[in-house]
């Protein structure tokens, strides 16, 4: 099995070199199935990240969300911490912590209740889940355990088999362009 480390490094450069168009087209369908689910249908609040470096795109989510009378709450950074912040607008985003897009300020979450959008590297088909290395979603889940979690990834990004530690927590819910896994 590879490490971490390795899955790391293929998998973001094969996001990098993904056709645009069919980064594009394969983000519709994902963000189309999961606005289907009823975990979607059913939230109140969607926290969610702000896509990066060839990440699916969430923007059709958070309007969805927006259309559908849903509070949206996006992540920003604050040294080893990380807190989700309600914006209105893409507007209220500007680049931070690594020159990822935060909203500026405000009030922080309660994270009571909701659906966390989770990004991650790679995954595979039993949702173990490979992030950044930072920890920082593994962290506030630890602490927000009532939120349901779903991750958004391309079919390349799910693999047979990621390396797994206790402290990380996978999503109840992968959704890619041909699949959704879930548990049981």
């Amino acid at each position: 099995m590879e490490t971490k480390k390795s899955i790391r490094q293929i998998i973001r450069k094969q996001r990098k070199e993904l056709d645009p168009i069919i980064w594009q087209s394969q983000t519709a369908e994902i963000c189309r199935k999961t606005c289907e689910l009823d975990v979607f249908r059913e939230a109140t609040d969607i926290y969610c990240y702000i896509d990066f470096g060839g990440e699916v795109g969430t923007r059709p989510l958070m309007l969805e969300a927006w259309k559908l009378g849903k509070t949206v709450w996006v992540p920003k950074v604050h040294g080893e911490t990380m807190d989700f912040y309600e914006i209105t607008s893409f507007d209220e985003l500007k680049p931070g912590a690594y020159d990822i897009l935060e909203p500026d300020a405000g009030i922080p979450a309660s994270a009571d209740d909701g659906l966390m959008i989770m990004p991650g590297v790679a995954f595979d088909t039993n949702r173990n889940r490979v992030g950044y290395g930072g920890g920082y979603y593994d962290r506030y889940l630890e602490s927000h355990p009532q939120l349901h979690t779903l991750a958004l990834a391309f079919d390349m990004q799910v693999l047979f088999e990621v390396p797994a530690e206790e402290q990380d927590i996978k999503p109840q819910l992968l959704v890619t362009e041909t699949n959704i896994y879930q548990e049981g």
